[in-house]
This record gives structure tokens, C-alpha cells and sequence, in this order.
């Protein structure tokens, strides 16, 4: 394959993946520019582990985004549109959804702790059963 054929087939590889994603990639940075003007308008100082962390969700709000506007039918401006409102939201929704995995496990944790108890508590009864039944059977009883 020559060195021309190469770039040509580089490029339409470029254009493929700038027509297929490019809309979601416009979303995610006016998205994530709104987020930054609203937290900066709120007096929010804007800090490097934010940022980090923004940067780090990016991909995940890209699928997500992408599998919304394909769901949709959304092409081109709509695609954009719907990406940069899960871009500006994500943080609120990663947090909703922690908050509520995080209420499951307790409520896992709690209802598992109170089943030990429950089970212990009984082991118990019937120990102290056990020992006073021992004892009247010989005669030992106070």
C-alpha cells in the first residue's frame, strides 16, 4: 500500500468518526463550558481536582449521550443539544445514583446485621433453654 493510499484511508477514517461523533463531541464541550460559566456564576472557585474529575466522567457522559440521541433519533444540533444537557447534569446524576447504591448497600448491611442478631438472639434462648431444662431434669434446679 503506498504512502498516499495510507493518508486517503486515514482521513476517510477521520471524516467517518468526525460524521458520527463530531455533533456529540460539540455537545460535550459546550456542555461542559455551561457547566464551568454556571459554577463560576455561583461563585464556585473552579479547582484542578474538579476539573480532574470532569475530565474523567467525560467518556461516560459521552456514551451515555450518544446512546440517548441514537435512542432518540436525534442527528446533528438535537445530538449536540442533548449532549451538552447530560454534560451540564452529570455530576447530579453520578451523584443521585451513588446516594441510592449507596442507601441500597446500607439497607443491605442493616437488614443482614439485624438478621445476625435475630438468628444470635435465638441461638441464645434456646442455649439458655437447653441449660435450664439440664438442670431440672437432674435436680439442680434453684
Amino acid at each position: 500500500m503506498t504512502t498516499q493510499a495510507k493518508g486517503g484511508q486515514a482521513a476517510m477514517t477521520f471524516e467517518a468518526l468526525a460524521a458520527k461523533y463530531g455533533w456529540i463531541w460539540i455537545g460535550l464541550t459546550i456542555g461542559l463550558a455551561a457547566k464551568y460559566a454556571l459554577l463560576i456564576k455561583r461563585g464556585v472557585r473552579i479547582k484542578l481536582s474538579l476539573i480532574l474529575a470532569d475530565v474523567l466522567l467525560l467518556p461516560m457522559v459521552a456514551l451515555i449521550a450518544f446512546w440517548l440521541a441514537k435512542q432518540a433519533g436525534a442527528e446533528a444540533e438535537a445530538a449536540a443539544m442533548m449532549t451538552a444537557l447530560a454534560t451540564v447534569g452529570a455530576d447530579r446524576i453520578v451523584k443521585l445514583y451513588t446516594d441510592r447504591f449507596i442507601a441500597q448497600v446500607q439497607a443491605m448491611t442493616l437488614r443482614d446485621l439485624t438478621r445476625e442478631v435475630t438468628e444470635s438472639t435465638g441461638e441464645l434462648r434456646n442455649a439458655v433453654q437447653k441449660d435450664v431444662s439440664a438442670r431440672r431434669l437432674t435436680g439442680l434446679d434453684d
